[in-house]
């Protein structure tokens, strides 16, 4: 059959059951649902759905088995919350759920072509779901969308007022779900320079641009935070190295973390023949991959912000207070890699490092 069309949606809040588990494999769902079902009875109003918490993890995925409840369900194992309102790209599969991956990787194709990027978070809502026979499935498949400019315009209304916001934000209403990914990428271009012209001041820049970051995965700042109140700032750095694809492997020396982001393709990096093929293998963010050709580029470095978000939101979580971040390499001034520092409001002493590299400073 032909493939079903990829929607925008804008979904609505709904109060949900559910169960929270660490799976393994798909073949896990099921059990769960079937509990979930016999416990809420006639409280349901709605299709089973699983809501998959991207990056959690280590192993395994952290999922939600859920169903759409008219009042809340609460028993040892099931919780009742209200999922929020979100904006979505959504796309209906048909049959097994062994060959979902191939609907889900569609959705993001068209999404990479589109003014759009992808939040953590996925949701299938279970429209037909047959055990005996399970090429008669239908799956509605959610990828739920980050909304950049959303979080932009709100960091700008924080930091630096009503008048700049709305400095900052002209011309957004010319972005819709069909504009394509070059126009959008424009659009931010445009308004990081607008960002530049509103404000000198770095840390200002910085705390309007990490608004915009992607959500640390809530999870794993829970894990850190409970080992900082148990054992402190190392402790946590000797967590984050058992993990190096999420943590990197920071260094302290005092208080001022150091950090180094891992290449995106490593291979690729280590091969490229020229510097912009190399920083083009490092970089993650699509957004600023246009511009990695032309040094100085044409996107401005305050945009290198957004990904110091990421390590805000993490270090905030677990200290339960302000960080301070700082660039000292980044790919839009023509480094072949991005580095940062994050002053911790703390006294410490001494230094930090992975067990590699402790030799080398001794």
């Amino acid at each position: 059959m032909p493939d079903s069309p990829i929607l925008y949606k804008k979904l609505a809040p709904t109060r949900v059951a559910f169960i929270k588990a660490q799976i393994t494999a798909r073949s896990e769902i099921l059990p769960l649902l079937e509990k979930l079902r016999a416990a809420c009875g006639e409280a349901i109003t709605g299709e089973a759905l699983v809501i998959f918490h991207g990056g959690a993890v280590k192993e395994g995925f952290l999922i939600e088995a859920a169903y759409p409840v008219k009042h809340p369900v609460a028993t040892e194992a099931i919780q009742t919350r209200t999922l929020e309102a979100a904006p979505a790209l959504t796309m209906l599969h048909q049959g097994a759920h062994a060959t979902i991956r191939e609907t889900v990787l569609k959705v993001y194709e068209y999404l990479g072509q589109h003014a759009w990027t992808t939040s953590l978070f996925r949701r299938e809502i279970y429209q037909v779901l047959d055990e005996t026979h399970p090429e008669n499935n239908l799956t509605e498949v959610q990828v739920i969308l980050h909304e950049w400019d959303r979080l932009l315009a709100e960091g700008a209304q924080q930091v630096l007022g009503p008048k700049a916001r709305a400095h900052l934000m002209q011309g957004i209403e010319t972005i819709t779900p069909v504009s394509t990914f070059a126009d959008y990428t424009a659009w931010i271009q445009g308004a990081i320079e607008r960002l530049d012209t509103l404000t000198d001041d770095e840390q200002k820049k910085c705390r309007v641009v990490s608004h915009c970051a992607h959500v640390f995965p809530q999870e794993r700042i829970a894990h850190l935070r409970e080992i900082y109140r148990q054992g402190g700032v190392d402790h946590v750095l000797r967590e984050m190295y058992t993990d190096d694809f999420w943590y990197e492997k920071p260094v302290r020396r005092g208080n001022v973390i150091q950090m180094r982001k891992n290449p995106y393709d490593p291979e690729g990096y280590e091969k490229a023949a020229t510097p912009a093929e190399r920083r083009k293998a490092y970089c993650h963010c699509a957004f600023v991959h246009p511009y990695l050709d032309e040094i100085p580029a044409k996107l401005s470095p305050t945009f290198f912000f957004c990904g110091a978000g990421w390590y805000t939101r993490l270090w905030e979580g677990i200290l339960g207070q302000p960080v301070r971040i700082e660039h000292l390499e980044t790919l839009l001034r023509g480094h072949t890699q991005c580095t940062l520092t994050i002053t911790l409001p703390l006294e410490l002493a001494g230094e930090y490092l992975p067990e590699g590299e402790r030799g080398n400073h001794a």
